[in-house]
């Protein structure tokens, strides 16, 4: 038996320390827990800042940012975006199928707004611009990278998007984002920072203005005499200095897209070409310029209604000596004519006194100016859909003639016969015997015939079987 009391103080000592340690524990624990709070914390600051997002315009856009499928990102880091995911974000209508097509094959697009149309095909490392005027002619340009194919969407690069939709694109790769910036938020950007821009402040016609505004693309911008109330063009530095490149001194100023060229108008109303560097391709002395391909530099100009093609250095190509150059598009249903004054890429169309001839794009005579017509625009002994008469054999390089003689039968007309010519040379491929020479489309695929009497021969299975 232990008869000796109970000290009071050794056990409030021992309850003291029990309190102590347990209050180290919660403090410890609260450290603990305030330091897994701020382990969090920055974590999920860190995915944020790290996500992927899309920003348009200068603004975070969460729609784009969570759309998984519009960007491909590569492991070099450049971004292939979705034609058809990206349209509703820049202010572009989205269509399955080839332009004029009416087809639902999704390895053709195009797009557009109210200013032009873009057409695509998978595979291909050329998309073509159509401007809503019609008497225009389309544009074809070539990018470094084919168009994509992913599922069943098409992807293209950023260089081929810049160039399509008229806007800049760059990805951030530390911050994961992707950075776009439209054309009109470019043009009213720079309309503030630049006190003598002159874009959409302009008396200039809304495709003017247009082509205008893409000129910033390329770090150009139109610019007015505020004095003289005249036009010129200043480079835009990238501290946001301006240099003149093009002096204020004329009535009328509009850029060419591709050649990166401006038609400059003088305040006499004669036309002219200056380039970006500020040197003159083409002198101011004609009463018009309409562009034939910008490719390969061709300017169909006129004075005193006469009509002649220069090339970008001035140079004629076709001289004022013909009645007429290119053909009457409204005259033929051949899709594949877009250009009316260069076919096949090489041969202009002159006519003289009722007879055609073709001229190269270095000016030199393909064929002399001896035959009735130019292509077939009459379809005979077929009812077949997707049939029209055509000017043009692409894969056999050929373009097809009219030879007309009379018609003994029937007095006063003219019975038609076709042949084809090497668009190269101007040698006869094929004789001018041919009743109709014309394409069909079934399926995606065209295919090219000719008719003699009642035989139809497919044209490239019979000049493969020649050759």
């Amino acid at each position: 038996m232990d008869l000796m009391p109970e000290n009071p103080i050794q056990t409030k000592k021992s309850d003291n320390t029990k309190i102590k340690v347990a209050l180290i524990l919660v403090f410890v624990l609260i450290v603990v827990l305030i330091i897994s709070a701020v382990l969090v914390w920055m974590y999920s600051q860190n995915l944020k800042e790290h996500a992927f997002k899309v920003v348009i315009d200068g603004m975070q856009n969460s729609k784009a940012s969570n759309d998984e499928a519009m960007f491909l990102i590569q492991q070099d880091g450049q971004v292939y975006t979705s034609i058809e995911d990206i349209c509703s974000f820049v202010g572009y209508n989205f269509y399955r199928g080839g332009y004029r097509q009416y087809t639902e094959d999704r390895s053709k697009c195009y797009v557009n707004n109210s200013k032009e149309i873009v057409s695509f095909t998978s595979g291909s490392s050329e998309l073509v611009k159509y401007t809503t005027d019609t008497s225009d002619l389309p544009q074809t340009f070539e990018i470094d990278e084919e168009v994509l194919m992913q599922g069943e969407k098409l992807y293209i690069n950023e260089q081929g998007l810049e160039r399509a939709f008229n806007l800049a694109i760059n990805y951030d790769g530390q911050s994961n984002t992707v950075n776009i910036a439209t054309l009109p938020y470019l043009t009213t950007y720079y309309e503030k920072q630049i006190s003598n821009a002159s874009i959409d402040k302009s008396t200039f016609d809304d495709n003017v203005k247009f082509n205008n505004s893409k000129a910033l693309l390329k770090s150009l911008i139109v610019i007015q005499d505020t004095n003289t109330l005249l036009y010129g063009v200043g480079l835009l530095s990238n501290s946001g200095g301006l240099t003149t490149v093009i002096t204020p001194r004329y009535s009328k100023v509009e850029y060419m897209e591709g050649s990166d060229d401006f038609i400059v108008t003088t305040e006499e109303n004669k036309v002219g070409i200056i380039g970006s560097d500020g040197i003159t391709k083409v002198r101011p002395d004609y009463d018009t310029i309409d562009v034939i391909d910008r490719s390969v530099g061709l300017y169909l100009v006129s004075n005193a209604n006469k009509q002649s093609v220069i090339n970008i250095n001035g140079k004629i190509i076709v001289h004022q000596d013909y009645d007429s150059i290119g053909l009457d598009l409204n005259s033929y249903e051949d899709p594949s004519i877009t250009n009316r004054y260069l076919l096949l890429g090489n041969c202009i169309p002159v006519k003289l006194n009722d007879k055609w001839g073709l001229i190269n794009k270095n000016g030199d005579t393909v064929l002399p100016v001896q035959y009735d017509g130019i292509g077939c625009m009459e379809v005979q002994n077929t009812q077949a859909r997707n049939t029209y008469g055509i000017v043009v054999v692409p894969d056999i390089n050929g373009i097809v003639v009219e030879v007309d003689s009379e018609n003994d039968s029937q007095q006063h007309s003219k019975v038609k016969k076709y042949g084809i010519i090497n668009s190269s040379t101007g040698d006869l491929m094929v004789n001018t015997v041919l009743d109709s020479v014309y394409s069909t489309t079934t399926e995606e695929v065209t295919r090219y015939y000719m008719t003699v009497g009642e035989q139809e021969y497919n044209i490239v299975e019979w000049w493969n079987e020649q050759n």
